[in-house]
């Protein structure tokens, strides 16, 4: 999945596209410490706030951990 971080400031916008969300929610809140305005978009155009990036960490995250069915009867 990609993750495009939509950043402005002072006039300035920026987008940026990142494959992994642990990366793209860093380079959000590092840009945020520096004062951009940021959000970060996926691929489907859901849009996260900083106030919601750990909810992008939290879904990516269940969905890695998840097992394919089949994988659960070759044990």
């Amino acid at each position: 999945m990609t993750f495009t971080i939509h950043a402005s400031k002072g006039g300035h916008i920026a987008q940026t596209l990142r494959l992994d969300p642990q990366v793209a929610v860093a380079k959000a809140r590092s840009l945020l410490q520096t004062g951009w305005e940021v959000h970060i978009t996926d691929t489907a155009g859901k849009r996260y706030s900083p106030d919601n990036f750990h909810r992008l960490l939290l879904v990516t995250n269940a969905k890695r951990h998840m097992t394919p069915y089949r994988e659960l009867h070759d044990l």
